[in-house]
């Protein structure tokens, strides 16, 4: 029941996220905004967090800093730069259906979970729901075929690092985890924004402007700290399939704040699309209990 209310907790959190990266994309470049997030976020824990070596030791550094380059660095380099040229709903939208679908192939694949017919249609439903969902903001995306294939390529890089990353967390805690992650890939997309970027000629008032501050504060506190730390945890306790599916129930979220904050509507098709998206999180979630014998 408590890894449930977490995993509430971090769907909520990551529906946001999408609102909160859009307004930071507005004011600073996508590779720079998403260093400082993670930056912030290791600065933050760097302080209270121990045992941080262990994630290092015993032959485990190159599977640390390898996940942490394709989780962070890989991920939201590709996917902050991305979203400068595709909608937030089709971003969403390709992002999301394919997390389910990548985790349990290389789930799979690597033997972690046995493929079952409970998988095949939890993932069919809820694809389908995902599609219904942002179905009506789809002939309105200013999309191209670069910013989908970077986005594409971020949700690949977060599911190869996700199956890497897994083992690690036998060793290392879920918020120490987070810091090693946020360390290392923040300053790998820091690199990367000061040979490939143009910074703003004014970058020190926009960083203390309210759109950084409220985008960075979010994405550092509660995308990561909070969020990030609670998904490493189910990954840990639930198994990589089972903790994604929170690409089943973010999406709900997101459509709500978008409600909300940019007055989008909501129709018919998207309510079939959420009815979509729980019974399919519902399916894959349930656990048939044994039958005690005496």
């Amino acid at each position: 029941m408590r890894n449930l209310a977490y995993f509430a907790i971090m769907s909520v959190i990551w529906g946001l996220t999408w609102a909160a990266i859009k307004f930071g994309l507005e004011v600073l470049p996508p590779l720079l905004l998403a260093a400082l997030r993670y930056l912030l976020t290791a600065v933050l824990l760097v302080t209270t967090v121990r045992g941080a070596r262990a994630a290092f030791c015993d032959g485990y550094a190159t599977r640390t800093v390898a996940s942490a380059l394709l989780v962070n660095t890989g991920t939201y380099g590709l996917l902050f730069w991305g979203m400068q040229s595709v909608s937030s709903g089709l971003a969403g939208l390709v992002n999301l259906a394919l997390i389910p679908v990548l985790l349990v192939l290389l789930a799979t694949l690597t033997g972690e979970e046995k493929a079952n017919w409970k998988h095949a249609v939890a993932l069919s439903v809820g694809c389908g729901g995902l599609v219904a969902l942002f179905w009506t903001r789809l002939g309105q995306a200013d999309a191209n075929g670069t910013g989908l294939a970077a986005i594409i390529g971020g949700t690949a890089c977060y599911c190869v690092g996700t199956i890497l990353a897994r083992p690690l967390l036998d060793r290392v805690e879920p918020l120490t985890f987070t810091m090693v992650h946020a360390a290392i890939g923040g300053t790998a997309l820091l690199l990367l924004s000061a040979v490939t970027e143009s910074m703003p000629t004014d970058l020190a008032r926009v960083l203390v402007g309210p759109r950084a501050i409220g985008s960075l504060v979010f994405l550092s506190l509660l995308g990561t700290i909070v969020a990030y730390t609670i998904y490493l945890a189910l990954l840990r306790d639930w198994g990589t399939a089972r903790a994604g599916l929170y690409a089943f129930v973010s999406p709900i979220v997101a459509l709500v704040a978008g409600a909300w904050l940019f007055g989008e509507q909501i129709g018919a098709v998207e309510i079939v699309g959420t009815v979509l998206l729980l019974a399919a999180a519902s399916l894959a979630m349930y656990r048939t209990k044994k039958t005690a014998h005496p």
